[in-house]
């Protein structure tokens, strides 16, 4: 019966859903993983009634409770996170009896029974893993970097911002709902991405930022007449010249973490 949500909840948009929401149906998606959870964790149970299988039953139980622990506080399941502090800290102690036989055979016997193979007997296999260790960490950490440097844009202007009016020359609208969500939306994204959700019509285009410039185009043109733009982009609007003869004022509001914490996960 856990990870069950009401029905209502599972038509709300992705981005309006609570952390607590978003996990819990997740999780409820599939019926095997829960069984596999539920069997884990009665096993682990079982198998700390008995002293042969005690210590086992401990060490599953200290990783299983910490994943928990974890998600539950980053996923502010707060109903549950007094249970599981609870099951950790009592793991916890049913452990310290045990910290001097783990500490003698994961630290000083490597795992075995006895030391004779633990150290290596050639200077290559001393110096290999801390080498290799080393190279991997910086190179990848390096690689990420850059890797980075091409898909993430301004976080200034990077972001979901919900479209409050349009006054374009002399004419002030307001438009209708979105195709993505309920309301009409811009999405700046991090790859050069614009994405333009109105008139419950979504239209796909690129941007390109210059100096606090924005110029950015849609592969069709909307119903107001906007397929490319050259202007200004911030929190609070986007102006411009659209078309290279009109002039546009675009009210936005950005939507951040406060009203969805996707917006403001990957920064």
């Amino acid at each position: 019966m856990q990870f069950r949500i009401p029905n209502y909840s599972s038509y709300i948009y992705l981005a309006e859903m609570s952390k607590y929401q978003h996990m819990w149906s997740f999780f409820g998606r599939s019926e095997n993983y829960n069984i596999f959870i539920g069997i884990s964790e009665f096993l682990i149970g079982t198998l700390v009634l008995f002293k042969r299988t005690r210590l086992i039953a401990l060490l599953i139980s200290l990783g299983v409770c910490l994943n928990i622990l974890v998600l539950n506080i980053e996923f502010e399941i707060i109903f549950a996170t007094s249970h599981i502090i609870v099951d950790f800290i009592i793991t916890l102690i049913l452990l310290i009896g045990y910290r001097k036989d783990l500490y003698q055979f994961f630290i000083k016997l490597g795992g075995k029974l006895d030391n004779t193979s633990i150290k290596p007997t050639r200077k290559f296999a001393k110096i290999f893993p801390v080498v290799f260790l080393l190279v991997l960490s910086v190179g990848y950490f390096s690689f990420s970097l850059y890797i980075k440097s091409f898909y993430i844009g301004d976080p200034n202007v990077i972001g979901a911002y919900e479209i409050k009016q349009i006054q374009l020359n002399d004419s002030t609208f307001t438009p209708k709902i979105g195709k993505l969500g309920k309301l009409p939306m811009l999405f700046v994204e991090n790859n050069n991405q614009i994405v333009l959700s109105v008139d419950d019509t979504l239209y796909m285009g690129a941007y390109l930022v210059e100096k606090g410039n924005i110029k950015l185009g849609f592969e069709s043109t909307t119903k107001f007449g906007l397929q490319t733009l050259n202007g200004t982009l911030n929190s609070k609007g986007l102006t411009g010249e659209i078309n290279d003869k009109s002039l546009i004022d675009i009210s936005l509001e950005r939507i951040d973490g406060r009203k969805n914490y996707i917006n403001d996960l990957y920064k």
